[in-house]
């Protein structure tokens, strides 16, 4: 992919952990910075520039709900020929739609990336909004899975950095949303 709309910038990446919150999205909607909302989570940031689901079953059962003029990706290749959804073609080897996230706003060339509601956990719940009522939720075994998988990204070039108020993902460094807007002001 040669697309490279975000070289050099700070993106936000959010993901639907149970610790994200209006406020963090409100303070990213006011720094503006290019924004990657991960499955439900464009409901409280509606103004990201990307929903991003690699899930079929997502896109098929909720897909119909985006009401905000967001692009739409996924790595579901088969997602992406029968519904007319974007895709970054990295094909299937981690099945994480954060991770896939992060990957793609490295793809177009971001310089960094903050991440907020990646709690990767169940210690708190499966999301900000609740469990999913027509696909699957996260469990203890996939939370662990997850883990495993971002560590290959640490590895990628990109500086990224963990906002969220929660984690269990050590393999970023960790700032406040706060601290690191003010660092990293463009």
């Amino acid at each position: 992919m040669s697309d490279k709309r975000w070289t050099g910038c700070t993106v936000a990446c959010i993901a639907s952990g149970p610790s994200l919150c209006a406020e963090d999205c409100q303070a990213l909607e006011g720094a503006g910075l290019p924004t990657i909302a991960v499955n439900h989570s464009w409901q409280m940031a509606r103004f990201a520039d990307v929903v991003y689901a690699g899930d079929r079953v997502w896109w098929e059962q909720y897909g119909h709900e985006i009401d905000i003029p967001a692009e739409r990706w996924t790595h579901n290749p088969n997602a992406a020929q029968a519904l007319g959804i974007l895709a970054n073609g990295k094909g299937q080897s981690v099945l994480n739609s954060g991770y896939r996230a992060i990957e793609l706003a490295i793809t177009f060339g971001a310089a960094r990336v903050l991440l907020l509601g990646y709690d990767c956990s169940v210690r708190h719940g499966t999301h900000w909004h609740g469990d999913h009522q027509k696909t699957k939720n996260p469990d203890h075994r996939r939370c662990a899975e997850w883990l495993n998988h971002f560590g290959r990204l640490a590895r990628n070039g990109a500086e990224v950095i963990n906002c969220s108020r929660e984690t269990a993902l050590t393999c970023f460094p960790r700032m406040s949303l706060e601290e690191a807007l003010c660092s990293f002001a463009e």
